[in-house]
Parts: structure tokens; C-alpha cells; sequence
């Protein structure tokens, strides 16, 4: 008998009402002072995120060590504003909505270094090795005032581990449908210089992610399990060659093969190759104006095979279909103390796209030109934010786009912040060259995607609990958007509006020796054209987290929550709404090591996010997994 993917979820509503009541049993507890986070991704400058005017999440090595956490789209889903979609298990297509805009309306940043798909727009979150990953800044609201195309949603910036002293670690894992993870590390350092090198192996079975239409029928055609390998490596360095001259770099590459369903016969599967390389120049040209020089190249390459399996005899359909995207960038940028408390940005930025593919492009390659420049106002009461960003496009033109925040500090606990800005997202390789065929082809006259957002936020500390609370909405225009033709052509056209209204609510505390925080959305994506909402993204999403530390053993349990959405545009039934749990415990055996576990999905829940077709993607079943820890 299947499960009913259709189960009402009664935790959406019964979550904010426990939540909600927290904070006045958390008021009796002892007042404890945390060190704000430093980030780095809201002004390409670093702030306090008590002093950030946008609202961030920051998610730190701790929590992912807390959380246990096995991949980086593991992480995203938890965040406030995230409406999370994936194909499967480890290694399946995955992507978020930020605040209810598309999925490829995110920025992903990778030290700085932006890493896509130029083909399709996409970013392959899923293949980012988890264990080479120290902090995750995830910037919510427009910021291509900064950054330019891509940031209508927001930012994600992943920070790589960077070495800081000398030390060692280890670990090895193991748990359901063979999944098997191995990773190491080494960082050394003296009076002048750092570096550190990380390893890492992750390999799974997986699961048939692709099996049943939504009467519980088996897809005869497709009936394998979808695996997955990730083979990783990091180096980072830093050397100081003056007092005032600070070098940096990084590498990092993660490669492997992921199966997937749905695309042919049975046995289709990715090689992926993940890279980036870049070098860094800090020098202080007065003690009032620091200048960073970088340069770097990031690779997005994935190579489609497919094979049929006549009695096994595995043999090759498409050899050759693969997408391999190429973004080199060279950015200049200058932050000036004018006084104590005024900070001058100044930026010049650019970026070359190059794609090489099995499919015929009729341009594989386009340049961006861009100056960018911000003012940072930081008083006592009162802050300020103001960016301006000029792009230069080859195939699109010019593009101007800004962004004014304030801040006011009604007293020592109370802040109120205010944001309006605007943000627009390029058209893809895929939707301007696509060469033409029966059906389809490239539209060369797309202009971008553009928006225009506002964001009302409070924060209030209390005691040892702080609550936000955001408003936003977001208008898109020229969405780009599929028109059929037929019997004519089809291709893309800037024919489509959007509209985003929502709410956040976070809150962090500690609640008799339990550390909880826990944060609720929601969020109306309505195409303005037709009144229909926006496909993959559900209304409200809930997440809540606890943990405890009692001497040597760590436990805690996390909850994630979502409301249904609909698969594609228009459709009637749409799919069901989840919540699952998860549990994990650590224990410290002795000072170097420590053993972990979890099990996510406790109750064995039977979710779906996505379908094609007839038939579901499935979400994975109940995982168990066990590792064991060493660092020196």
C-alpha cells in the first residue's frame, strides 16, 4: 500500500503559536552575551550582522558539525525565505526560491567567486562538497546593485575552510543504501604565512528517485537505483609579503558521477567537474583606504551519458552531450574611510562567459563590463546604505541599478531597518543562441529580467532571545518566459509579471538548557498575468531546531515543515504538504576523538517536490549514519 503524499500538514499552523510562546518562558533564563558574526556578502565589506541593514542568515562550521549536515542544499532548506526543491537523494538536480522568485534569481558565490551554468542559469548546488565548506552567508533581497546580474532573490556565498593555526582531522562515516564518506584535512602556519589542504569521498547507492506516478504505478522503463560519488580537494593559503601586501588563493575541485531519471532509458547519469581557482592582493595604500586586486576562473562542466541495458550489456546512447561553462572575472575593489564613520566603496568589475557544448551555439562566449559604489553611514541611531552598479553588457546592453537601507535604533534592544532596491537577471545562453530546430530556438532580442523590492524589518533582543521580523514584496518585469507558437517556432519572450508579498519571523534563544532557534515564512509568488501561482515553491515553510550539551554528549532534533505547491503553472492538484524530523547525537570520547549519528526523516515520510510528467521524484526515505571524528 503507498503512502498518501496528499497528508494534511497540521504542524504549519500549531508551529508559530509554540514558537511564538517561547521567548516569555525564555525570559527567566540568565542573560548571555554572543559575539555577532562578521559578514561579508551584504556591502563586499565586512559588518557585524547586528550592524547589517539586509536581512542575513549565517550558518558556521559549528552548526553544520551541530547538524550534522551530509550536503549543502541540506542546509539552504533550513533557512528563513527558503522554498527548497529537489529531485531526489544525493547528487539530484536541487535549487531554492529565495522570498518566492525563481531559482535561478540566486547569486552563487564561492569566495567571492561566482559559479553557474551559462546555459541554462542554474548553479549545481548539490555537487558543493559539504566538508570543504567553513560558513554560509545567505543574503536575502536584491543585491545587484553590488553584484550585478543574478541577485533579484539574493546571495549565497560559501566560504571555503581557510587555515588559521596547525591542525589536523579526520573522519569516516557509513550508513543507509551504502553511503560512505572519508574526509581529511591538514593546515599549518608560522609568522607569515598559512595553508591548509582538505580531502574528501562520498559515495551512495542511493535510491530509485524516480519510480511511481501518483496512483502508485511502477515505472517499468526506469527501475535502477541513483547513485552518487563526489572526489573533492581544497587548497587555501595566505602569505603576508609586507606589513601592508597581503597574498591569498584558493583552489578547489569536487568531481564525480550522478545518476538521475527521466531523461532516457534507464543508466543516465552526470559527470559533473566543479573548480575554482583564484588569487587575492590586499594592500593598504593609506592607513584610511585598503585595495583588493583578485582574479579568478570558475568551471561548471557536466557530461551527460546515457545508456540502455540490454541483458546488462551496457552500451553508450549519447556520448557526447555535455555543457561546460567557463567564467572568468577580474574585480578592483577600493573601501575608503572618509571618517570614523562614514566607509566609500569603490569597484570596477569584470566578467567573461565562455560555454563549450555538444549543442551548436550561435554565440558561446559574452563579456560584462561593470563599475559598482556603495556609502556606508554607521551612527549610533541612525545607518545608512547606498549602491549604485553600471553594467555593461555584450549582449544586452547597459544596465543601471541601485539600492537605498536605513536603519534606526529606537533603543538598545529595538531596531527597525528599511530597504528599497532593484536587481535584474540576465537572459541565458539557452534562451538568446539556442539554435533553431523543429520546435525551439534562441530569441537574441530578450532584454533581462528586472525587479523592484522593499523589505520592513524589526529585531528585538530580549534578555539572551533575539526575534526579526522582515516584510517584503518584490514586482518582476520582462520575466522571460516559454510562448508555444506552434505550428511556428516556439522560443522565449519578456512577456511575463511577478509579484512576491511575505513574511519572515526568526527567533533565538535558549529555553532551559535547550538551544532553540526556529524561523517561519511565507510567501505569495503569483503570476500577475494570470493569478496563478508560481510553480516549486510552497506558501509557508517552518523549521525549528533544539539541542542540548550535557558534558560529553551533545543531542538535539530539528523539524521542517512545508505547505503544498504545484508542480508546473496552472495545474489542479497540486503536491502535498510535509513535515519530517531529525535526530542526532554526539559524544566526546576524549580530546581528539568524538563519535556522530543521525536519522533523518524519523517517521519514514513519504514526500515529493517535484514530478515530471506522470511520475514523482521521491524524496529520500528514513537515513541512518554513523561517523566517527578525529582532530588535533
Amino acid at each position: 500500500m503507498q503512502k498518501n503524499r496528499q497528508t494534511k500538514l497540521p504542524l504549519i499552523p500549531l508551529l508559530p503559536l509554540f514558537i511564538y510562546s517561547l521567548p516569555h518562558w525564555a525570559f527567566a533564563q540568565e542573560d548571555e552575551t554572543d559575539i555577532p558574526s562578521i559578514v561579508v556578502t551584504a556591502t563586499r565589506t565586512a559588518e557585524t550582522t547586528d550592524e547589517t541593514l539586509a536581512p542575513v542568515t549565517v550558518i558556521t562550521r559549528d552548526d553544520i558539525e551541530r547538524l550534522q549536515a551530509s550536503s549543502v542544499p541540506e542546509l539552504l532548506q533550513t533557512t528563513a525565505g527558503v522554498s527548497f526543491t529537489s529531485n531526489g537523494g544525493f547528487g539530484s538536480h536541487s535549487s531554492i526560491s529565495l522570498r518566492g522568485t525563481n531559482s535561478n534569481h540566486v547569486l552563487y558565490l564561492i569566495d567571492g567567486v561566482p559559479i553557474s551554468s551559462a546555459s541554462s542559469g542554474t548553479t549545481p548546488i548539490e555537487y558543493l562538497p559539504i566538508s570543504q565548506v567553513e560558513r554560509i552567508e545567505i543574503v536575502r533581497g536584491p543585491r545587484s546593485s553590488l553584484y550585478g546580474s543574478d541577485a533579484i532573490g539574493g546571495v549565497v556565498q560559501i566560504f571555503t575552510n581557510k587555515p588559521k593555526e596547525k591542525n589536523v582531522t579526520a573522519s569516516v562515516g557509513y550508513g543507509s543504501d551504502n553511503t560512505k564518506e572519508m574526509t581529511a584535512s591538514y593546515a599549518d602556519s608560522n609568522e607569515s604565512s598559512q595553508w591548509g589542504v582538505g580531502l574528501s569521498a562520498f559515495e551512495g547507492d542511493g535510491y530509485d528517485f524516480y519510480g511511481r506516478d501518483s496512483y502508485g504505478v511502477k515505472n517499468s522503463e526506469d527501475n535502477d537505483d541513483d547513485g552518487f560519488e563526489n572526489y573533492s580537494l581544497s587548497l587555501n593559503g595566505r602569505h603576508q609579503l609586507t606589513q601592508d601586501l597581503l597574498l591569498s588563493g584558493l583552489f578547489l575541485r569536487a568531481q564525480g558521477k550522478a545518476d538521475f531519471d527521466g531523461y532516457h532509458d534507464s543508466g543516465t547519469h552526470t559527470d559533473f567537474t566543479e573548480q575554482v581557482i583564484s588569487g587575492t592582493l590586499d594592500f593598504a595604500v593609506t592607513e584610511d583606504w585598503q585595495s583588493t586586486l583578485s582574479l579568478s576562473r570558475s568551471d561548471d562542466k557536466q557530461h551527460i551519458r546515457s545508456y540502455n541495458e540490454p541483458a546488462k550489456g551496457f552500451y553508450f546512447v549519447d556520448p557526447k552531450d555535455h555543457f561546460n561553462t567557463k567564467i572568468d572575472v577580474a574585480n578592483w575593489q577600493n573601501d575608503m574611510v572618509i571618517r570614523e564613520q562614514d566607509l566609500l566603496t569603490l569597484g570596477l568589475d569584470y566578467k567573461k562567459e565562455t560555454l563549450d557544448s555538444s549543442t551548436d551555439f550561435t554565440e558561446d562566449s559574452r563579456w560584462n563590463h561593470a563599475f559598482y559604489s556603495q556609502y556606508l553611514y554607521s551612527g549610533d541611531v541612525f545607518e545608512t546604505q547606498l549602491s549604485w552598479r553600471y553594467d555593461d553588457n555584450e549582449a544586452f546592453g547597459s544596465h543601471n541599478t541601485w539600492s537605498v537601507g536605513t536603519g534606526f535604533s529606537l533603543d538598545d534592544n529595538v531596531r527597525i531597518t528599511t530597504s528599497y532596491g532593484t536587481a535584474f537577471k540576465a537572459p541565458t545562453f539557452n534562451d538568446l543562441y539556442w539554435p533553431a530546430d523543429a520546435f525551439f530556438k534562441g530569441n537574441p532580442h530578450l532584454k533581462p529580467e528586472k525587479s523592484r523590492s522593499f523589505d520592513f524589518g524589526v529585531d528585538i533582543s530580549l534578555g539572551n532571545t533575539l526575534w526579526t521580523a522582515h516584510y517584503f514584496n518584490t514586482k518582476i518585469t520582462n520575466l522571460i518566459t516559454y510562448v508555444n507558437s506552434y505550428p511556428a517556432i516556439s522560443m522565449m519572450e519578456n512577456v511575463a509579471k511577478a509579484s512576491m508579498n511575505g513574511l519572515e519571523l526568526t527567533v533565538v534563544t535558549e529555553l532551559l538548557g535547550w538551544q532553540m532557534s526556529a524561523n517561519a515564512s511565507y510567501v505569495d509568488p503569483r503570476d500577475d498575468s494570470t493569478g496563478d501561482r508560481l510553480p516549486r515553491r510552497s506558501k509557508v515553510n517552518v523549521n525549528l531546531a533544539l539541542d542540548r550539551h550535557t558534558g560529553a554528549l551533545s543531542y538535539g532534533a530539528s523539524v521542517l515543515a512545508s505547505s503544498d505547491r504545484y508542480d508546473r503553472v496552472g495545474e489542479n492538484e497540486s503536491l502535498g504538504g510535509f513535515a519530517i524530523m531529525n535526530i542526532r547525537a554526539s559524544y566526546q570520547l576524549n580530546k581528539h576523538w568524538s563519535i556522530r549519528a543521525k536519522v533523518d526523516n524519523l517517521f519514514d515520510k513519504d514526500y515529493v517536490l517535484s514530478k515530471q510528467g506522470d511520475y514523482d521524484y521521491h524524496q529520500p526515505d528514513q537515513f541512518v549514519f554513523a561517523s566517527i571524528h578525529y582532530k588535533m
